[in-house]
């Protein structure tokens, strides 16, 4: 099924000629936690969304589909803007359309992205399934199906759900989850080309998605280390949808690893300043530190780890894995690795849980999570640095010097602090050898 899907960007560069559009941006999972707002004062489409909703709910309070729209209205907003507090509006919306028709199909998908984009995924993947048992063929389920399958690590399931879907939508949404698990399986060539073709069949009216569909081309460039093709991608999204958040992000990690860390630090306190997200918001303390704003950077962090904790949907493997970095509350960070990974078995957890084993110096068990990290063959630069420092710690320095070179060839400014890290290992161990 793997070989079937690694060959099939052959098939559907064919298939992208009759293909008019993708309709997939109000579609789940990837595409609701890739979005930021434009101008803070703009009326954006998901705001005349919201708008003709809200009339709509006005003139037939007592229509399922007057909700249904409401919802799927305000979840365009959680797209534009990053800011996953909207969901709760959404939710009411949901309750309501259910309240008055109790199997209403739509409103029911739209649950299932809430799920996933709150990283619930068991109960996201739950639901979808049980709505393709009414429509096996929908798209906005097979997409909610491969997502879920994805994130908690069931690989085989999700190939085959992804072939599914490419095989009876051949569309943008389709052909970014062929992209992901290419990418997952250490195809990157492919995921690449996969996401180019996303690129040009995505809905050209449709702009955040469009602008979607172009950064997370930027991402696996940038993950791949090519930055030039990456910081492209990132302008073409800025100029689709400007002020795209996902894509100053990523402009915002093209100037970190040039350097350019002040640039940097200015494109990230503005996306931190509009909607925090946990992640960024390490990052500005990372890019705080390099410039020797210590105590701004301590302060960032604080916050970070206070949101997250506070939020509804809270996501605590990345502060686990921040909290290892840093080698602070190190037992709590591992007992949460511990958890994530019970629940979710994709690669991520199994990372953090190695990184969280060998900062408790388990390195057994580290090297165990590692291994089952690396077990697709993934081209992570961040899985490899983890993997070298296991080895040279277990005393394995040819592993060592292997991983260390993998991780800076693959993306040479692939985390700010870590990268240096590498370089400054693998110098003394080739000098020690």
């Amino acid at each position: 099924m793997m070989n079937k899907l690694i060959s099939l960007i052959l098939i559907v560069i064919l298939a992208a000629a009759i293909v008019s559009s993708s309709g997939c941006a109000s579609e789940v999972a990837s595409e609701s936690s890739g979005a930021s707002a434009t101008s803070s004062n703009a009326v954006s489409p998901a705001d005349i969304q919201i708008q003709k909703a809200t009339d709509m709910v006005g003139q037939f309070p007592d229509l399922a589909k007057s909700h249904v729209n409401l919802a799927a209205a305000i979840l365009a907003k959680v797209r534009e803007t990053g800011d996953y507090s909207l969901n709760r509006r959404a939710e009411d919306a949901i309750k309501r359309s259910l309240e008055i028709e109790s199997n209403n199909f739509a409103a029911q998908v739209l649950q299932t992205q809430i799920y996933l984009s709150e990283h619930k995924f068991r109960e996201g993947l739950d639901l979808a399934q049980k709505l393709a048992k009414e429509n096996p063929n929908d798209q906005s389920v097979l997409a909610a199906i491969t997502d879920a399958q994805t994130e908690l690590g069931l690989y085989d399931d999700a190939v085959k759900s992804a072939q599914k879907f490419v095989d009876t939508h051949p569309n943008a949404s389709s052909y970014t989850r062929v992209a992901h698990i290419r990418s997952l399986y250490g195809d990157v060539a492919g995921a690449i080309e996969a996401r180019k073709l996303a690129v040009r069949i995505a809905d050209p009216l449709d702009k955040e998605g469009l602008a979607w569909f172009n950064s997370e081309l930027g991402k696996e460039y940038w993950n791949a280390g090519n930055f030039a093709e990456a910081e492209k991608a990132f302008e073409r999204a800025l100029v689709i949808f400007p002020d795209y958040h996902w894509a100053l992000a990523g402009k915002g990690k093209i100037l970190a690893g040039r350097g350019e860390y002040e640039k940097a630090v200015e494109i990230f306190e503005k996306l931190n300043s509009r909607v925090p997200q946990t992640d960024r918001a390490i990052f500005l303390g990372d890019l705080y530190k390099i410039i020797g704003k210590n105590e701004a950077a301590q302060k960032t962090y604080e916050e970070a780890v206070r949101r997250e904790r506070e939020s509804a949907a809270s996501d605590m493997h990345r502060i686990a894995l921040f909290w290892a970095d840093h080698d602070t509350n190190l037992d709590e960070a591992l007992e949460i690795a511990r958890k994530d990974r019970e629940v979710n078995g994709d690669l991520a957890a199994s990372d953090t849980l190695a990184w969280c084993y060998f900062k408790k110096e388990k390195l057994v068990d580290a090297k165990r999570s590692v291994t089952e990290a690396l077990r697709l063959k993934t081209k992570n630069s961040l899985f490899y640095f983890h993997a070298a420092m296991i080895e040279n710690a277990m005393g394995n320095k040819p592993a060592a010097i292997k991983y260390f070179q993998l991780a800076l060839e693959t993306n040479p400014a692939f985390d700010l602090i870590h990268a240096e890290k590498a370089k400054q290992v693998v110098a003394e161990l080739h000098v020690d050898k």
